[in-house]
């Protein structure tokens, strides 16, 4: 194999395919990245055998087609801290040769032989979704889901589609968000898959901010997933297990509104959180006309009282929240304004951001 390319394209691509990487792992090979050389571009495919990523560069030149298997850790830290604009890469005698203008880099090549298949995610996709879309769908559920628990289908992101209809839903047992959402392209099938977290959090780091579309596979009797952009494809198992019946955690009953402006509102619980700790994580929220009260309270430390503005619909009432689950909803929030129903002290509350997005949070008991 012999190729020049673009360093800071071969950059990109070796960060995209280090997210499946590892090195606690009892198998080396696991922590090399195999690299194709095709006929007008450089293929990249990384694997931790639950999860797979392959990532096409395409600013090379091919001398010479093949295939080399080297540490991903040490080919990144050569690429990364080289000033050249192009690197030649070549093989020869078991070693992955890597020249710059003034360097020469010599990386022990591993047995191509011996790495386990990457799946291709070739054929037509389920569907396809703006990246933009994606990126605003799975920012406002994948926070929520559980990063360690013993139920493990709550480790990912529920997405149903049905009639053309995309919903995608997460919750860690003590909150829950929901977002709907149209797809540009569909099937007559209907999905019900729970995705890992680490393969949505994978792609959507790796589509950035690009535009464009993505097709999203899913293989029931395979398990997998398949989440594809124009250059890079991410393969994973599905989340095995039953989601909750989130429908019946969404209080239908709320009998109180209070209209917030956003940024206010994430000030408000930000500033009222410093004067809380891990005993008392909690912010009180008190409402009465068209005012908003938050407290926030630790023993032997201080208190905090912040007020903002409140369009409040309803009786008065004073309800607490763990201050982290609200700001993480609010930090993904993109409109101006979000309401928040609620019914009693002791019952959990709505965050709506629209139509189409909203966030149960369970209340804390203020004494």
């Amino acid at each position: 194999m012999k190729l020049r390319v673009n360093r800071h394209e071969l950059a990109e691509g070796l960060a995209a395919v280090s997210g499946v990487t590892t090195s606690r792992t009892p198998k080396p090979i696991l922590q090399c990245v195999l690299m194709e050389a095709q006929g007008d571009c450089c293929v990249l495919k990384a694997t931790d055998l639950e999860m797979s990523v392959s990532f096409t560069v395409t600013q090379v030149e091919v001398e010479e087609k093949g295939d080399i298997l080297v540490s991903a850790d040490k080919l990144s830290q050569i690429v990364r801290e080289s000033g050249d604009e192009t690197l030649l890469l070549e093989t020869g005698e078991g070693l992955c040769h890597v020249r710059g203008q003034d360097s020469h880099f010599q990386i022990y090549q591993q047995d191509t032989r011996e790495f386990p298949p990457v799946p291709s995610g070739g054929g037509p996709a389920d569907f396809e979704l703006e990246t933009g879309e994606l990126r605003r769908l799975v920012g406002w559920t994948a926070f929520a889901a559980a990063r360690e628990t013993s139920r493990y289908a709550i480790n990912g992101v529920l997405w149903e589609l049905q009639k053309g209809h995309l919903s995608l839903t997460a919750t860690d047992g003590r909150r829950l968000s929901h977002a709907e959402g149209k797809p540009k392209t569909t099937t007559d099938r209907s999905l019900r898959a729970i995705i890992p977290i680490k393969a949505l959090n994978l792609f959507m780091r790796i589509v950035g901010e690009a535009e464009g579309d993505v097709g999203i596979s899913v293989t029931e009797n395979e398990n997998q997933v398949v989440l594809r952009s124009s250059r890079a494809t991410v393969t994973s198992a599905l989340v095995e297990g039953q989601f909750p019946n989130y429908r019946d955690v969404i209080p239908t009953d709320s009998d109180k509104q209070a209209d917030l402006n956003t940024a206010e509102f994430l000030s408000a619980i930000r500033r009222a959180a410093l004067l809380t700790n891990d005993e008392s994580r909690s912010v009180k929220l008190s409402f009465q006309g068209d005012e908003l009260v938050l407290t926030g309270r630790a023993p032997e430390e201080g208190e905090a009282v912040v007020r903002m503005l409140a369009a409040f619909q309803g009786e008065p009432l004073d309800i607490g929240f763990n201050p982290v689950f609200l700001v993480d909803a609010l930090k993904v929030v993109e409109s101006d304004r979000v309401t928040l129903e609620l019914k009693a002290s002791n019952r959990p509350g709505i965050l709506r951001c629209g139509p189409n997005m909203l966030y149960v949070v369970m209340p804390l008991n203020l004494s």
